[in-house]
């Protein structure tokens, strides 16, 4: 398999949070299972959003989720302190690009980091819709621009 050619490492990230592993998410190999980083990725974005849109749960226009993508550098074992770094990489219309990088402990450098595009709709008519004025100012904070 051949390598990413970006290693993505703490500089590159806006905001930080952490989350603990726990025994169950250990597979059958002794590392963490790839689909709990899919939790991480989606925890980390979920904070995130609920940090600057805290009517997130009541509001007629929420994000969905439309594709999301996982890229895996090393492996995290229970037990460990995981830290989140949350970027976003692009503001459309009615879409937005995340990216989150999983760095064990104080690491540098990512164990793994992926990203998410959310879809923004209207919870009644399940159509898309632009993402709101002030959310989109919030979310600008959190862009990185990267070289």
């Amino acid at each position: 398999m051949p390598r990413p050619e970006l290693i993505e490492t703490r500089e590159r990230f806006v905001f930080f949070g952490t989350q603990s592993t726990r025994w169950k998410d250990n597979d059958a190999w002794g590392h963490v299972n790839n689909a709990v980083y899919n939790s991480w990725i989606d925890t980390a974005i979920t904070n995130h959003l609920w940090s600057v849109f805290p009517e997130f749960g009541s509001s007629q226009v929420i994000p969905v989720a439309a594709e999301t993508k996982v890229t895996f550098h090393a492996p995290i074992c229970h037990p460990a302190q995981i830290v989140t770094g949350f970027r976003v990489e692009h503001l459309g219309n009615s879409s937005m690009r995340c990216c989150v990088g999983v760095f064990e402990g104080t690491q540098t450098t990512a164990s793994a980091w992926g990203h998410m595009v959310h879809v923004w709709i209207d919870r009644q008519t399940n159509q898309s819709v632009q993402i709101p004025g002030a959310i989109r100012e919030e979310l600008r904070k959190a862009e990185l621009r990267l070289a």
